[in-house]
């Protein structure tokens, strides 16, 4: 059934096309039965999980590899799965209605389904491998999104940072993955389960002592931070608000921003307890939580404000995974969930402030509670969710994120700096939700908000917010037991056992009570100065992530122009030194270093006079043609080289190669015969002697490594020799006797259609390029009959360059 879910997803993509036609902001809704149908069909396997088992599904991939594609549900991939799903239907909705004018409609859909199903291959994912797959496409998928204004250059960019940043700690991910399974494997786990996520934390004791499980976390962390957008990775995330309204509500409220937190969680109970994991999270996390919350504060642009509190809880939701202990694991899913509902709601409120007033910037609003009461009190009610206002599911979230800062079980020094960064955070928030609400709801209209006609929205559109704002104030008043029912497998899969749990209101006056009223004490203090506050000097320009990145992309490109100046010089032989130059230092190096003692060479005992000849000959032919004077001597002389290798071929019993060879060398020699004979017939001297000299250094070492890498290849004992099995199974798998054709257009068929493919697409370029040379480019044209102050204009000076005749 995973699987089914997966494909339904991914496969419902293209029916996001329906929406260039009318009625538009209906399709929306329509399409948003895709994901109540996932929704309804991942609550039918709500029991099972509740009763702690797990469901698992697996499609093979690659079988002779051990490899497939397999998906487990547990308590935390449900938790994940629905938010993706149930949110998804809000978003789909709304978005059918918030672009009804955009011509794009259909295509954004089109890829917003597609972005919903990567994330929902993610979280069911039931080995790194396929999920890595998802995750990959998760990044694809948002820069497509972030992307979607592309004539705007801020899209462009922020659809450039995202996938760069998320790109390249997805590399960085598949390594430490890689190096995951390794380490499992040397822990007893089988080849064929050593990359499924339940083997991976089995084996989790024997992986932390290993020597593997440093570099292995590191480039994990790496791959999670980039994705969470964790400092100092955390620029490209306030530029991904460059995306529709509907895209950011998905992104920052439960899709792939928190799919690095997934991760982390997943792996937690494997990889945590050491130093190294609880020290980093901690730092790394709270740091990020301390940082965007405070940014928060300060902007002006509403969805980057929103954009910055997303960034700062993601920080959060990685410090409860550093923290640790039950209540570590238990903070972690109520927040998830609290987040996704306000989170989600407050952006399409957004969204819906900027539909209507055509604004986002706080300076140019105001007054709009007397246009949008309803958008008002659906503002509010998830502003209070945020701030942790009680009763709201957010306060029961903090309440319970401050237990598990008091309560971890990590040194005192990592507890108070948690405890810190939570308090911290909470008292921003505040600041925050009250700028926001206040200078949008409150005061006077701004005069721009007049121009206007600003009213509440449509139902369709309207209806999608309040359900997130409205369930964050229903479930704590009435549906705690059922919430805690269903996020304790949750929370037990992040601790790695078994968990139960209750959440509540009141419990009486405990220290996170009263820490919790005294943050909003101070923060309802500091909210009375928030305009004093956002006037603020902002960070110097060398703590600017998003500046620093251009600079360093600037600068990259920068060098690979310089580079290109220096290299593209024009001339085949600089080309070569280049290419022979750069293949001494990635290959030659390494093998001089590390390979030497893999070159095997011995005396064959039944070497025959005739093959010495044979072999002599080759090396006077090569000299024969650096000495020739004359083009004709040096092209027979490269014949005869040709003509010695045939014969090896021969010798060897190998007679389809020899003719194979003499065919080339034939074909090879008419060619050479018809570029030389319209060149001079005798060669000259145009480099000085030190550069042949050099050239002949470089050549004789060029060739020392090529033999020693043949030698090393024939004689290694490292594998079993391929041959064997070619000759055993050619007749019998590809049912042909000449095993080197079964070896083409067989077992290495891709490879020679890859080939094939490749030399049809040169011989294209190649007649391109022809039909280019016998036109003349538009731009010459126009400028040989560009007016010229003082010309004459008219008769025969002003022909149009469609009656010019071409030039040849």
């Amino acid at each position: 059934m995973l699987i089914a879910l997966v494909l339904l997803a991914l496969a419902s993509a293209p029916l996001g096309l329906l929406a260039r036609r009318e009625p538009r902001p209906l399709i929306g809704w329509l399409l948003a039965l895709i994901p109540l149908a996932l929704f309804a069909g991942l609550c039918s396997q709500l029991p099972t999980v509740l009763a702690g088992g797990r469901v698992d599904a697996a499609l093979p991939w690659v079988p002779a590899m051990g490899l497939e594609l397999r998906f487990a549900l547990d308590g935390l991939s449900m938790l994940f799965a629905l938010i993706i799903t149930g949110i998804g239907v809000l978003i789909l909705g709304y978005a059918g209605f918030y672009m009804d004018k955009d011509p794009g409609l259909g295509r954004f859909l089109a890829t917003l389904i597609l972005f919903m199903g990567a994330m929902l291959g993610l979280v069911l994912a039931g080995n790194v491998l396929t999920m890595f797959v998802f995750w990959e496409l998760t990044s694809v998928t948002s820069y497509l999104l972030i992307g979607y204004k592309h004539d705007y250059p801020e899209a462009r960019r922020g659809a450039q940072q995202s996938l760069l940043i998320t790109g390249g700690g997805g590399l960085a991910l598949l390594v430490g993955l890689l190096i995951l399974g390794q380490a499992a494997q040397q822990a007893g786990v089988p080849a064929t389960e050593a990359y499924r996520f339940d083997a991976i934390i089995g084996a989790g004791e024997a992986i932390r002592q290993s020597p593997l499980y440093a570099p292995a976390v590191w480039l994990v962390f790496l791959g999670c931070f980039t994705k969470s957008a964790q400092l100092p990775f955390h620029f490209w995330l306030p530029g991904a608000m460059q995306a529709p309204t509907p895209a950011s509500a998905f992104l920052h409220s439960a899709t792939m921003v928190k799919a690095g937190v997934y991760l982390l969680a997943r792996l937690a109970p494997g990889l945590g307890g050491t130093a190294l994991w609880h020290t980093t999270l901690i730092l790394v996390g709270g740091a990020t939580f301390v940082f965007g919350a405070i940014v928060a504060c300060r902007q002006f642009d509403i969805k980057a404000l929103l954009a910055y509190t997303t960034l700062s809880m993601l920080g959060g939701l990685v410090l409860l995974i550093g923290l640790g202990g039950d209540y570590g694991a238990e903070a972690l899913a109520v927040n998830i969930l609290a987040h996704a509902l306000y989170k989600s709601a407050l952006f399409m409120v957004a969204g819906i402030i900027d539909h209507e007033a055509g604004t986002r910037d706080l300076k140019r609003l105001g007054g709009m509670r007397a246009y949008m009461p309803i958008t008002m009190v659906v503002a509010a009610l998830a502003l209070l969710s945020q701030m942790a206002i009680p009763v709201e599911l957010g306060f029961v979230a903090k309440e319970w994120m401050l237990e598990a800062a008091l309560e971890s079980p990590q040194p005192a020094p990592l507890r108070f700096l948690g405890l810190a960064a939570i308090l911290t955070a909470a008292v921003a928030y505040i600041v925050a939700g009250w700028r926001l609400f206040r200078n949008v709801f409150l005061g006077q209209p701004h005069p721009d908000v007049l121009q206007h006609h600003v009213e509440e929205p449509k139902f369709g559109m309207l209806v999608a917010p309040a359900l997130p704002a409205l369930l964050s104030l229903v479930l704590p008043v009435g549906f705690l037991p059922l919430v805690s029912q269903f996020l304790s497998p949750a929370a037990g899969a992040v601790l790695g056992e078994p968990l139960r749990f209750e959440l509540y209101l009141y419990h009486g006056v405990t220290p996170a009570l009263l820490l919790s009223l005294s943050a909003i004490v101070v923060g309802g203090l500091l909210a009375t100065r928030e305009r004093q506050i956002a006037a603020l000097p902002g960070a110097p320009a060398w703590f600017n992530g998003g500046l620093l990145f251009d600079r360093l992309i600037d600068g990259m490109l920068a060098f690979a122009t310089s580079l290109t100046r220096r290299t593209q010089v024009g001339r085949m032989r600089a080309y070569m030194l280049y290419s022979v130059l750069a293949f001494l230092g990635l290959v030659g190096l390494p093998f001089l270093l590390f390979g030497l003692g893999a070159v095997r060479v011995g005396a064959d005992s039944d070497l025959h006079f005739y093959e010495i000849i044979a072999t002599g000959l080759i090396p006077v032919g090569i000299l024969a043609t650096i000495t020739a004077r004359s083009r004709l001597g040096a092209i027979i002389a490269v014949g005869v080289v040709g003509a010695m290798v045939s014969l090896f071929f021969v010798l060897f019993s190998a007679p389809d190669l020899a003719l194979t060879q003499l065919l080339i060398e034939v074909l090879s020699t008419v060619f050479l015969l018809l570029v030389f004979s319209v060149l001079p017939a005798r060669f000259e001297s145009l480099s000085p002697s030190w550069v042949r000299w050099r050239d002949a250094g470089i050549a004789i070492v060029f060739g020392a490594l090529m033999t020693g890498l043949v030698l090393a290849t024939a004689t290694s004992e490292l594998f079993p020799p391929l041959a064997p099995y070619f000759l055993a199974n050619s007749l019998a798998e590809g049912k042909g006797a000449n095993v080197v054709n079964v070896i083409l257009v067989d077992f290495r068929g891709f490879d020679t259609m890859g080939e094939i493919t490749v030399l049809f697409i040169a011989v294209l370029g190649i007649f391109g390029l022809l039909r280019f040379r016998r036109q003349v480019p538009i731009a010459v044209r126009r400028s040989q009959h560009a007016v010229i102050p003082g010309a004459p204009v008219g008769g025969a000076e002003a022909a149009t360059p469609e009656e010019e005749p071409v030039k040849g």
